[in-house]
């Protein structure tokens, strides 16, 4: 298999929505809040879905929140208000309007307003992205993983910014903290065996993460064949 590049990125804002607080502790050690006291924003969802790669080698993925990354949702500390809602309604509007300069300045003036929520510099590092400003993003992801280690979006966006600048060894350990905190988390294990299979060349990490991916999403029927030209590759018997 060559190293296929990804698949072109479309870029989509459905509306962020506001998720009250759980009453009991979350999957991979999140604190439960009180009914009533905060409220805690939902995964970005200013995210790159794949087109056209049904029958494409293994590429990374986007994360999108999903019922499948539904042990992997962060709690914020911040009260969000009608007002604070509202910037963040309209900064999604900027950037599903393409006006990706004016949104820049959106999500900035949200990161003052509520400085200790990822969720900003995570949207903010993904227009950077899409302007090609990756030095920013970069920056920007990193600000949102000291916020909240091991941030879903943030861990898996920073990841794939290491890999899509080759430094792969980088890349490999953001997925291992990640996988280390919501193991159940099925993005970042396909994600981190198309590192070890394509870039990294450890086939055993493939496997094993193609396996738990496969586990998580039976109805992705592709893994099956990658798993197949894995084990061409490597000379190595897959075992079921």
């Amino acid at each position: 298999m060559t190293d296929q590049p990804d698949c072109t990125p479309a870029m989509h804002a459905p509306a962020l929505t506001l998720a009250p607080p759980p009453s009991r502790p979350l999957a991979g050690g999140g604190v439960a809040r009180r009914p009533g006291r905060a409220a805690s924003l939902a995964l970005p969802l200013l995210v790159a879905v794949l087109q056209g790669c049904a029958s494409a080698p293994p590429v990374a993925e986007k994360a999108v929140a999903t019922p499948a990354a539904k042990d992997a949702r962060p709690v914020s500390k911040t009260v969000i208000t009608p007002q604070l809602q509202a910037q963040l309604d309209a900064a999604m509007a900027l950037v599903k309007a393409e006006q990706y300069e004016q949104s820049v300045e959106a999500f900035k003036r949200l990161a003052a307003a509520v400085p200790d929520n990822a969720i900003p510099p995570t949207d903010l590092a993904l227009v950077y992205e899409k302007l090609g400003k990756l030095d920013l993003a970069e920056a920007q992801l990193k600000q949102a993983l000291e916020l909240e280690p091991a941030n879903p979006v943030a861990s898996n966006e920073l990841a794939l910014l290491y890999r899509k600048t080759g430094r792969f060894a980088e890349a490999r350990p953001v997925y291992e903290q990640l996988l280390a905190k919501y193991p159940n988390f099925t993005l970042a294990h396909k994600n981190l065996a198309v590192l070890c299979d394509l870039y990294l060349k450890d086939y055993a990490c493939a496997i094993s993460h193609y396996r738990m991916y496969s586990q998580n999403a039976p109805e992705d029927k592709n893994v099956q064949i990658w798993l197949a030209d894995l084990q061409a590759r490597s000379g190595k018997k897959e075992q079921p």
